[in-house]
């Protein structure tokens, strides 16, 4: 018996939920598989995607391959790396005693405190193993989150600003085999049922990571040398996630994400068979994707109202506020937008794209969001909505909309190139059409017909973060997102808040 209590849910009953998962990568270490360690959180860096790291504390601090890794991730904080507690040696934690426990934890805090500046609130128990002088130690220490697994720590109820958090593993990316003599990999599907399995349990999912799983093997011994293959697997995985509308979050984020249950109980059984083994994890993938599609199951719903369509092999082209009128812009300039008459004026200057401070325009700090796009639509125009816009515009339902007010501007995208991804606001109509609701609010292709059929423009910033044309190519994908989607970055440093203005006569 544990001697703390946060309360016990049944399965399958859970009428709340963050709809949220959180990586977690166990076992972080010096001169260990270090290209394969930083490989897995470059994964995780790439694809602006949360990731919670176990440190095991006397085996860390001088191999500057990991350390400084870590330190230079931490200083960004984009996307953000959580430490936690992952014991002082690697230890069963159930073979001490309460107090010896309890500094085996200390000496990992106070090791990670003065290595990386932080002080974890999440303890791993090495071995997933447990006990009541575990969980003593535990609040001894001050921690909030122990996350071992399902086998050994019942989950905590889904309860905001509880004291302590039981949240255990219950998906995994790899697992070891029957004599625990070498690890194996899942693919991105069998990992993905779980989550969705867990979803439905807990209201959240926690994937637990190994570096043996992307290590590529060598007779008995793991190798330095990173299995692209399961790399590759671990990115559909991210991706699917995102796709699906499941929020990425550390493990100290999940309980600040709570919202009503979007899967109806029944869907349990579709687990419970799998778990029987009289379903393969194939068939329940496809279960679920027919329940998704026809909104049986709709993860988007917490996050986002309606789930966006994801726009694919999309040409983008780069445009900036001040830039003037030539042939690349089919003499249009950017002194003024679609919606604001005196962009520049608003912005601060121009943003030029050879004149760069990081992300930021090199000669002044910009008033309103350097990270901004065009698409081709527009919902005002003439001091009046345009015919058509409530029909077309996916949100617009969601308030009543003053005459003064365009539905589009400062809208947020998700853009991907690669295994880079961005977001943006939305402060201008083009390139080149203005009337594509089709594609806009659609499936359909872009009907521009210059630039290679061209359907996204980008500032310098949005187009130097993702690399647009750092390999020849500018082709990307964009969805839509709603604000409370959109993850820390750079891009929220200034965020665009104006409305329409335009010049009096």
């Amino acid at each position: 018996m544990f001697l703390i209590s946060i309360g016990v849910i049944p399965s399958y009953a859970v009428t709340e939920s963050c709809h949220c998962v959180a990586f977690r990568l166990d076992d972080i270490q010096d001169y260990w598989l270090n290209n394969v360690q930083t490989a897995i959180m470059d994964t995780f860096q790439q694809k602006n995607a949360s990731l919670t790291i176990g440190i095991i504390g006397n085996h860390v601090g001088q191999d500057p391959k990991i350390t400084d890794y870590v330190k230079s991730k931490l200083a960004t904080g984009n996307p953000e790396i959580e430490i936690a507690n992952h014991g002082w040696n690697h230890e069963d934690f159930t073979k001490f005693s309460r107090e010896q426990q309890s500094i085996l934890m200390k000496n990992t805090n106070d090791k990670v405190s003065s290595l990386f500046g932080v002080i974890p609130s999440v303890f791993i128990p090495p071995f997933n193993t447990i006990n009541s002088d575990t969980v003593a130690a535990f609040l001894a220490n001050n921690f909030q989150f122990i996350s071992a697994n399902t086998t050994q720590d019942t989950p905590s109820s889904f309860i905001k600003n509880a004291l302590v958090y039981h949240l255990p593993g219950t998906a995994k990316t790899g697992n070891l085999n029957d004599d625990n003599t070498y690890w194996y990999s899942e693919n991105y599907t069998q990992t993905f049922v779980e989550i969705t399995d867990s979803v439905q349990k807990y209201g959240y999912a926690i994937i637990v990571m190994h570096p043996q799983e992307y290590s590529i093997r060598q007779a008995l011994n793991y190798s330095n040398t990173v299995d692209a293959n399961q790399i590759h697997e671990l990115e559909s995985l991210i991706d699917e996630v995102r796709n699906d509308g499941i929020n990425i979050v550390t493990i100290t984020e999940i309980p600040k994400h709570t919202s009503n249950q979007v899967m109806p109980s029944w869907t349990s059984n579709l687990f419970t068979w799998y778990d029987k083994g009289k379903l393969s994890e194939n068939e329940v993938y496809g279960a679920i994707k027919f329940l998704m599609a026809n909104k049986i199951i709709n993860f988007n719903s917490l996050a986002s109202p309606i789930a966006y369509p994801l726009h694919q092999n999309i040409t983008a082209t780069v445009f900036w506020v001040g830039e003037p009128a030539s042939q690349d812009n089919q003499f249009i300039d950017n002194l003024s937008s679609i919606w604001d008459d005196k962009w520049l004026a608003h912005f601060g200057g121009i943003d030029d794209p050879k004149s760069r401070n990081g992300y930021f325009p090199a000669k002044f700090t910009p008033l309103e969001n350097p990270f901004y796009f065009a698409l081709p639509y527009n919902d005002y125009t003439n001091g009046t909505r345009v015919s058509g816009a409530y029909s077309a515009v996916y949100w617009a339902n969601e308030k009543t909309w003053p005459d003064s007010e365009s539905m589009l501007k400062n809208k947020w995208i998700m853009i991907t190139k690669g295994g880079n991804t961005v977001y943006a606001q939305w402060e201008d109509a083009g390139p080149s059409v203005y009337d594509d609701a089709s594609y806009v609010f659609g499936n359909n292709s872009p009907k521009n017909n210059s630039v290679n059929h061209s359907g996204l423009d980008l500032s310098p910033a949005v187009s130097d973060y993702i690399g647009l044309y750092s390999d020849n190519n500018n082709v990307v994908s964009w969805k839509f997102v709603d604000s409370s989607q959109v993850p820390d970055g750079p891009w929220k440093k200034i965020i665009t808040t104006s409305q329409v203005y335009q010049q009096p006569n």
